[in-house]
């Protein structure tokens, strides 16, 4: 007897408690109520790759884009030309240190004339410091023949050889100028002919598939080297 009074009791205090939530506009809360739906459990989708090179990458980049191997053709004084069509004369201008130079650097053997190859080394020597460096044979073939193709145009020598310290002032100023560059090793030059579209000299200079381009349309000039083949 005593225990069905307590189920009485419990019954009734639970249907007022259930009015009394009522009464304060109370939801009883169930079991699918704190189930959350599929939909607000979406992972993230995965990270893409990023596609912008940091600052260390583009560093390498800029140092790596001249790259070429050690077995450049540096001709030694009487040795046979590896020709690339021109006529064995070039006219140079340097344009810092305002000198002209007309020379015959290949005989009609298609040997090199030591006197002159020293001359054009001269010419090409650091604007900053005054050393020289040896120009490889191939390197002036390379201009030899654009300066043919192109009305025999005096060719504007912008920049030569270069020092440790003339390559170091300039990278510090830019960050279009490689650490590495191969004018360090007077393997390059850069380049321009009064007269003559920069994109024009660019396209004749990659035509010859000699070593690198490089197309610098705003400075108006073209750098050619004889590395591996490859443009920028």
């Amino acid at each position: 007897m005593k225990t069905d009074k307590t189920i009485l009791t419990l019954t009734l205090l639970l249907l007022a408690a259930a009015g009394r939530a009522e009464d304060f506009g109370l939801n009883m809360i169930t079991a699918s109520d704190i189930k959350a739906p599929a939909s607000s459990f979406i992972m993230p989708a995965p990270e893409a790759e990023l596609s912008v090179m940091d600052e260390a990458e583009t560093a390498s980049y800029l140092a790596d884009r001249e790259a070429a191997t050690e077995s450049e053709e540096k001709a030694l004084p009487g040795e046979t030309a590896k020709s690339l069509g021109g006529d064995g004369t070039v006219k140079l201008y340097h344009q810092w240190n305002r000198e002209t130079l007309e020379v015959r650097y290949r005989d009609e053997r298609g040997r090199y004339i030591p006197e002159a190859m020293q001359r054009i080394k001269h010419l090409f020597r650091c604007r900053l410091t005054g050393r020289e460096m040896e120009v490889p044979a191939k390197l002036v073939e390379i201009l030899d023949v654009l300066q043919d193709r192109n009305g025999g145009r005096t060719l504007t020598i912008i920049c030569g050889y270069r020092s440790p310290e003339l390559n170091g002032a300039l990278a510090s100023g830019s960050d279009g100028v490689a650490k590495k560059s191969l004018h360090m090793k007077g393997l390059a030059a850069d380049i321009m002919i009064d007269g003559v579209r920069t994109s024009s000299l660019r396209n004749a200079a990659k035509a010859l598939r000699a070593g690198g381009v490089g197309y610098y349309p705003s400075d108006g000039f073209v750098h050619v080297d004889v590395g591996s083949v490859r443009y920028w």
